[in-house]
């Protein structure tokens, strides 16, 4: 390696140290391997996720603030965002514009540029945004990051996929990502999407009915999560 890889990778090395140092002095943190068709990604969590929303909470009730809209839901390693990796690393990727939205952790994101992918991931939660760019550092040159709601927040460009895991428990949202994804969906691109199996989830295909998406939906079991995934695969007719 010549003198000057040498210095931009210290740089990099030092970076890194630095954001994760940032993390560790606002959370306790644990770091697991996930494991897709011999893709293997190390991710950074919150080792109590339930703790920061208590958190959240107590801040709250002393300063007499209301909760922020993006409450502490990405702290949470979802069951939904496995079933999205296990399908992506089905998918050629290889220079491929991909939208994580709602990337909480980073972890489909990161599967996604590991899988060659071009990838923005977007939040509207700053810490998710904090973890996300530390689990996908490997693969930083092509991955950056955006702090985005979908309700009034829009991206210059479009996707030839958009991947999102459990980003539809609240109806009240469903609106918005319907207008969100025909803004950002490339022609011929894909929606997919995770659901943890909760009745909203179970919903969804009849109010999507008519609205001009074309939805294919499969479950899948994952171990250690009581209720199958839903998959739903999203494409405009």
């Amino acid at each position: 390696m010549s003198p000057a890889h040498l210095a931009l990778a210290s740089r990099a090395d030092r970076q890194r140290a630095q954001l994760e140092a940032r993390i560790r002095r606002q959370y306790v943190t644990k770091c697991e391997a996930y494991h897709f068709d011999g893709l293997t990604v190390q991710l950074t969590r919150v080792a109590e996720p339930d703790e920061i929303l208590q958190r959240m909470e107590q801040n709250a009730d002393v300063s007499g603030s209301v909760l922020p809209r993006w409450q502490p839901y990405w702290a949470e390693l979802w069951g939904c965002s496995v079933a999205v990796c296990r399908r992506l690393v089905q998918i050629p990727l290889q220079g491929v514009p991909v939208l994580d939205l709602g990337c909480g952790l980073g972890l489909t994101g990161t599967v996604a540029a590991a899988c060659g992918g071009v990838v923005t991931m977007a939040d509207a939660a700053p810490p998710a945004l904090l973890f996300a760019r530390l689990n996908s550092w490997p693969y930083r040159e092509r991955v950056r990051l955006r702090r985005l709601d979908w309700i009034r927040d829009r991206l210059p460009e479009r996707f030839a996929w958009i991947v999102g895991a459990d980003i539809l428990y609240d109806r009240l949202d469903w609106p918005y990502l319907d207008a969100f994804w025909r803004a950002h969906l490339a022609p011929g691109g894909t929606v997919l999407l995770g659901e943890g199996g909760r009745s909203t989830g179970g919903e969804f295909p009849a109010w999507l009915d008519g609205r001009g998406w074309k939805l294919d939906g499969i479950q899948t079991a994952l171990s250690g999560y009581a209720q199958p995934i839903r998959l739903f695969q999203l494409s405009l007719t």
